[in-house]
C-alpha cells in the first residue's frame, strides 16, 4: 500500500524523543551479533540490516527534521511494511488495535501498617526459567509457578516484601502496566521496575465481565473496570484472581529516566511500543496511525485527534498478542494515565525499512 508523505504531516510531537528512542535501539542492536536474523513480512533481515535503515533514518533527521521536506524523503527511502500472518484483515493488512500503557503512581510505604497491607514482592529464588518455560522445581521437575490466587491467599511469598500499597487495585494496574513510581510516607518518590513474572498466561479482567454481561465490549476501558470493582467489592478478589499472571518487581536507581522496556534501554514516552516479539524485531523503526483522547487545560476529555507517529520496538507484553496489537508508552502524569485508559482504537502500523537494504536470502533449513 502506497503511503501518502502529507498522511505522516499530522506527527503531534514534532520530533519531540525521537532521538532519544533511536539510540535506545542502538544501544540495544549494538549488544547482539550483527548476523543475527528475524523473518518479517515475508523477508529476513539481519540485525546490521535493522541498524543500517536507523543510521539511513537518523541521516535524514539530521538534515531535514520535521518538515514536510524529511517525510517526502522518508516515503521515497523507506520501505513501509504491513506484517501479514493471516490473523490481519486482507483488505488492510496493516489494521490493528492499539492501545496505550503508562508509568503509575502509587503510594507506598516499606512497612505494613494499616492502610498500606498489599504487598508488591522481591523476584522469589525459587523461579525458574527452562527453555523459555518459567516455573518452579518441584522434586526436580519444572512446574508451572504459584498462580495470583496462589501466592495471595496462602501468602506463599512471605518476607520478599518489597513495599506495601493501600490498594490492591492499584496494585494490579502496577503488575499490568509493569513499572511505575512509589511515593514512600516520608514523601521521597522511588522507580520501582519489573523483576519477573510467574509465567502464567495473562487473562484480561475486562472479557470476563463482558463474558459474564457486566459490560459491554465497547465500554471496557481502564475507568470502567476500576468503578465496577470499586462498587462491587464483594467481587475484587474474584476477578482479579481470573488474571493468573502475576509480576515481580525490583527498585529502580535514582534519577533513572523512566522504565526500562524489554531491551533493557529506558522507554520514550510517545515512541517507544510493544509488540509481540514473535513477529517484529526488536527495535525497529515503524510508523503508528491511529487517534487519541483530546484534552481541555483541565485535563478533561472534550474529543479524539489523530495520532500519526514515528515509533520504535522496545517492549513487550502478555497481552501483546499477535500481528494486530500494539501497545504505545504514553509515560508519567495524569494525561498519560487517562490516555492509556481510555485508549483501545483501530489504526495501522508500518515496519519502516531502507529501500537500499538488500534483504537476507530466506532460510529454510
Amino acid at each position: 500500500m502506497a503511503i501518502e508523505p502529507r498522511a505522516l504531516l499530522a506527527d503531534d510531537l514534532a520530533g519531540s524523543g525521537i532521538m532519544e528512542a533511536v539510540s535506545a535501539s542502538f544501544a540495544y542492536l549494538d549488544k547482539i551479533p550483527g548476523d543475527r536474523r528475524f523473518h518479517f513480512c515475508d523477508r529476513e533481515y539481519t540485525v546490521s540490516d535493522l541498524r543500517g535503515t536507523l543510521s539511513e533514518f537518523v541521516r535524514l533527521w539530521q538534515r531535514r527534521g520535521a518538515t514536510p521536506e524529511f517525510y517526502r524523503r522518508l516515503v521515497e527511502r523507506f520501505d513501509f511494511l504491513a506484517a501479514r500472518d493471516g490473523t490481519t484483515d486482507a483488505a488492510d493488512p496493516a489494521g490493528i488495535l492499539a492501545t496505550g500503557y503508562f508509568e503509575p503512581l502509587v503510594e507506598g510505604s516499606l512497612q505494613r501498617q494499616a492502610p498500606f497491607i498489599y504487598p508488591l514482592y522481591r523476584v522469589p529464588p525459587d523461579l525458574v526459567s527452562r527453555d523459555g518455560t518459567i516455573g518452579r522445581l518441584e522434586r526436580g521437575e519444572l512446574v508451572p509457578y504459584w498462580s495470583r490466587k496462589e501466592i495471595e491467599a496462602e501468602n506463599l511469598l512471605a518476607g520478599l516484601e518489597l513495599v506495601y500499597l493501600d490498594d490492591p487495585v492499584a496494585a494490579f494496574i502496577l503488575q499490568v502496566q509493569g513499572s511505575g513510581r512509589v511515593k514512600l510516607r516520608d514523601g521521597t518518590i522511588r522507580p520501582i521496575l519489573f523483576g519477573a513474572k510467574n509465567g502464567r498466561p495473562y487473562r484480561s479482567i475486562g472479557r470476563l465481565l463482558v463474558d459474564r454481561g457486566e459490560m459491554q465490549l465497547e465500554q471496557v476501558d481502564l475507568p470502567a473496570i476500576i468503578d465496577y470493582l470499586e462498587t462491587h467489592p464483594e467481587q475484587r478478589r474474584e476477578i482479579l484472581n481470573y488474571n493468573e499472571s502475576f509480576v515481580f518487581f525490583r527498585w529502580g536507581e535514582e534519577g533513572q529516566p523512566g522504565p526500562l522496556g524489554n531491551l533493557g534501554e529506558p522507554l520514550t514516552a510517545g515512541r517507544s511500543v510493544a509488540l509481540d516479539p514473535e513477529y517484529y524485531p526488536p527495535g525497529a523503526l515503524a510508523w503508528l496511525q491511529t487517534r487519541k483522547p483530546l484534552f481541555d487545560e483541565q485535563d478533561k476529555v472534550v474529543g479524539w485527534s489523530p495520532l500519526n507517529r514515528l515509533v520504535l520496538n522496545q517492549d513487550a507484553g502478555s497481552a501483546i498478542r499477535g500481528v494486530g496489537r500494539v501497545d504505545l508508552f504514553l509515560g508519567f502524569g495524569a494525561r498519560a494515565r487517562i490516555t492509556a485508559g481510555l485508549m483501545k482504537t483501530p489504526g495501522r502500523l508500518y515496519l519502516l525499512m531502507g529501500k537500499k537494504l538488500l534483504p537476507a536470502e530466506p532460510d529454510f533449513r
